[in-house]
């Protein structure tokens, strides 16, 4: 299978997803967190089609490959503002809920390694 390369806007919402299911436990309040990232970044709605059926093959033994793979992916795509933008939202997400589950705190660390900061 070929990776599939996706846009910042749909990369960063494959991110989130990531996120939020990473504790097993998808919160309605990270939901929400999702739903305003697509509402600022998809005025016009977009097709989430491709990206949903991307999440529904994952595992979530490849969460972190897959964290790391498409932060490079948004990375190669944004600029500084667009990456601290979109941070705010991965921590808005995994805090949502009250409390950073520890598979929450390692993919979101892996998100901050992969572009160094």
């Amino acid at each position: 299978m070929t990776k599939a390369q996706f846009n910042k806007d749909i990369t960063g919402y494959l991110i989130l997803s990531i996120l939020a299911e990473a504790d097993g436990d998808f919160d309605a309040r990270e939901g929400s967190v999702i739903v305003d990232y697509i509402n600022k970044n998809f005025p016009l709605g977009g097709n989430l089609e491709l990206a949903a059926e991307e999440l529904s093959s994952l595992n979530s033994d490849d969460y972190e490959n897959k964290i790391v793979s498409l932060a490079q992916d948004f990375y190669a795509e944004s600029n500084p503002e667009e990456r601290t933008d979109f941070l705010r939202f991965a921590m808005k997400l995994v805090r949502a809920d009250d409390q950073i589950a520890d598979e929450e705190n390692v993919l979101i660390t892996k998100l901050f390694e992969a572009w160094d900061i």
